[in-house]
């Protein structure tokens, strides 16, 4: 009798500490998988504008242009290869761009070569999509000129 007793007040703290302490409690580690769902090759899929008044513009990229990758790497880098469908149907490399990212209380801060380092200001992930891009008061859409955000769809592959 003693045994069970001792075994169901051991399994009993066991359950309370294992529930009790998740791992979604601390901010450090919900970072950390940010980092992780973040990290590796994306294919671009589509732009899309996000208008206030409700109407969305999307440009879904042609296969061509699905040839392009996004790589993030664990070490802080990052690279992304564009392709453009030219005349006849040719798709070639329309240029590369490279920097350095850190995500920051769950914002993404990135850094171009060229234009140095900005945050992104709109910034969704999954373990299989991304969406990047930013909230722009100075761009507007729709026929009242509403203002609007927009972001690049990737699928992680």
């Amino acid at each position: 009798m003693k045994t069970q007793y001792l075994s169901a007040k051991l399994l009993l703290i066991f359950l309370v500490f294992n529930l009790g302490c998740s791992k979604s409690d601390d901010g450090a580690d919900s970072q950390t998988t940010l980092e992780q769902q973040f990290i590796g090759t994306w294919k671009p899929l589509k732009f899309v504008i996000v208008c206030s008044d409700g109407g969305n513009e999307i440009e879904n990229y042609s296969a061509c242009e699905q040839t392009g990758r996004l790589t993030i790497s664990s070490n802080g880098t990052w690279s992304e290869t564009y392709f453009y469908e030219y005349v006849d149907n040719m798709c070639e490399e329309d240029g590369v761009d490279s920097g350095t990212w850190k995500i920051v209380n769950g914002k993404l801060i990135i850094k171009e070569s060229e234009f140095g380092e900005a945050e992104v200001t709109f910034f969704e992930i999954s373990e299989s999509t991304l969406k990047v891009g930013q909230y722009d008061d100075d761009f507007s859409c729709g026929i009242d000129n509403v203002s609007s955000h927009y972001y690049t769809e990737y699928v992680k592959i």
